[in-house]
């Protein structure tokens, strides 16, 4: 069976006072142990196996929860976080059910200029017949001219739409629906954070 070195036993050893430590063909040794065993003089001396037992188990392979574990150490001592450059964590099924990890959505500026308006899509035209998204606007304004029928919802907030020379306030746990060729100005004086979701179509007509 495959045992695997990592930096924590290396430091173990040392403590101990060991200056060498027995490997066989099976052992993984990751690259911050070999690095801490050349920095703390300490030898790995390859340990001779029976002849029989190599000729039994010539192929043994390693399991899949050791190959887990060992690249997630392998990730970690590396400082690398196989999410940090996604805008949000997810689960999806072969299907196309997905779940959005709420709390992993990065939001980022529409405009350039305008910090204050940012949006992530989190659910594509191409997964879907409408596309969905968190907006938020912070002491800020939009102009939605898009013209798409949408379905909304205010996750937190006050939220002030003008539609035609009428603005409305919406609060949170409110719904809000906008039909198909009709554009609003989203404000908010303070901050607001919005489910938003638009069905596919023309737009723009």
């Amino acid at each position: 069976m495959k045992k695997l070195i990592c930096a924590a036993d290396i430091e173990a050893l040392h403590k101990e006072g060991k200056k060498s430590l027995l490997i066989t063909k099976q052992t993984i040794i990751t690259p911050s142990a070999k690095d801490l065993a050349e920095e703390y003089q300490l030898a790995f001396q390859m340990q001779a196996e029976p002849e029989a037992a190599i000729n039994l188990a010539p192929y043994e392979s390693i399991s899949k929860e050791s190959l887990v574990s060992l690249l997630r150490q392998l990730i970690a001592e590396a400082g690398i976080n196989p999410v940090a450059n996604l805008p949000f964590a997810y689960e999806k099924h072969t299907s196309g059910m997905k779940i959005v990890k709420g709390t992993s959505v990065k939001l980022n500026p529409v405009q350039p200029d305008n910090p204050r308006l940012r949006y992530q899509e989190l659910i594509t035209p191409a997964e879907s017949h409408f596309s969905a998204g968190i907006l938020e606007i912070e002491e800020s304004s939009y102009y939605d001219d898009t013209m798409l029928e949408s379905l909304n919802y205010v996750i937190a907030g006050e939220l002030q739409l003008t539609i035609a020379g009428t603005t409305y306030t919406a609060n949170q746990g409110d719904t809000i629906f906008i039909p198909e060729n009709q554009a609003v100005s989203w404000s908010t004086p303070n901050k607001v954070t919005i489910l938003c979701g638009k069905l596919k179509g023309v737009g723009k007509q």
